[in-house]
């Protein structure tokens, strides 16, 4: 039984996914935390309990790839949890998909062309569905990752000499390693949605990195090998 649907309008991708996610941070490359209580001590006769025993203390994120691969390592929280950053959706267009492999991970480049603050949630889910079709859409591996970017795919921008519309199901990508391959899931109301095939849940982060000299946005998936 399906336990997620596609969201219909930029409103409720946003504003959903963040009632949803509440223990995720609203960053460009955010990661939930959890919570662990000190457990109580069961020593017979001990001294009343002091601030400092009921102290909690937070989780450290899940580590990232050991390894001194450039592409890798840096900046951005690592982990299996949901990643969102909230903003309007932009005008840019995602123009075009990457993905290439490295020595610690596999890294996915979404392409917009044009700068601003872009919102996306990236997760773990039992299986992507199209949006609005609600269509599955099935990916390689033993796990789906759904990313959701507020920005429309490059149909919008009319006829482009070589090039054709991304087909609902199309696979964009292929690989190997950690990353099986990603597909197009659809684009409503500015919102685009892919699916991403990886060998089982590995830990992930999620960049975003303006290029201010040739006006263009790369959204970054990196996943851990």
């Amino acid at each position: 039984m399906r336990i997620m649907r596609p969201v219909r309008t930029v409103a409720a991708v946003l504003l959903l996914s963040a009632l949803a996610l509440t223990g995720c941070r609203t960053s460009q490359a955010d990661e939930p935390t959890a919570s662990a209580t000190r457990p109580p001590d069961s020593t017979a006769g001990a001294a009343p309990t002091t601030p400092a025993d009921t102290t909690r203390t937070t989780a450290a994120p899940s580590p990232g790839p050991t390894t001194r691969d450039p592409v890798c390592a840096g900046a951005g929280s690592w982990g299996i949890g949901p990643k969102q950053a909230l903003a309007p959706p932009v005008a840019a267009e995602i123009y075009q998909v990457r993905a290439a492999g490295h020595q610690a991970c596999d890294r996915l480049v979404f392409d917009l062309n044009g700068l601003g603050r872009v919102g996306y949630v990236a997760r773990y889910v039992p299986a992507v569905h199209a949006d609005p079709s609600d269509r599955p859409i099935p990916v390689a591996g033993a796990a789906a990752l759904q990313i959701t970017i507020g920005a429309p795919d490059f149909r919008e921008s009319g006829h482009q000499p070589g090039r054709t519309p991304w087909q609902l199901g199309q696979r964009l990508v292929g690989g190997q390693g950690a990353v099986r391959e990603v597909r197009f899931a659809g684009t409503f109301e500015h919102v685009t949605t892919f699916a991403v095939g990886v060998s089982t849940r590995r830990p992930f982060r999620v960049l975003v990195l303006p290029d201010n000299a040739d006006h263009i946005t790369h959204l970054v998936v990196d996943v851990a090998h």
